[in-house]
């Protein structure tokens, strides 16, 4: 059984077309992940801060999938993410080394852990941490 731990708090996804653009605030925020590709720099963020001028959504609630994964495991984010598509709940992922994190529209969180619990392979822990 997988087990999600939601987040505290509220966390906006930006896209900056350079790193300088990008707050110091964001580096001392509890969680921040940036990713940069070839197209893009893209911000993940439970930072505060507004970012005037920068394209931004706001409003995103997060799951931590519970304990450390090993590589070898296969299938974690598609059983996550196939009971979100099925209700048409729209979904952003986030892996790290030890784990992956689930993030889904504000509006959408609590329809997210009624279907999640619904799922039968999905436990989602009451407390809310990061």
């Amino acid at each position: 059984m997988i087990t999600l731990i939601p987040l505290a708090g509220s966390f906006t996804i930006s896209q900056v077309s350079d790193y300088g653009k990008i707050p110091p605030e964001i580096f001392e925020s509890e969680f921040f992940s940036i990713t940069k590709t070839g197209e893009e720099i893209s911000v993940i963020t439970n930072c505060t801060t507004k970012l005037p001028g920068i394209k931004s959504s706001e409003g995103w609630k997060a799951f931590r999938v519970k304990g450390i994964l090993d590589f070898s495991l296969v299938g974690i984010i598609n059983e996550i993410t196939g009971p979100l598509k099925d209700h048409k709940i729209t979904v952003i992922v986030i892996s790290t080394f030890n784990t992956d994190y689930i993030f889904v529209p504000e509006e959408s969180f609590r329809k997210a852990i009624d279907v999640f619990r619904l799922s039968g392979s999905i436990n989602v822990k009451e407390e809310n941490t990061i």
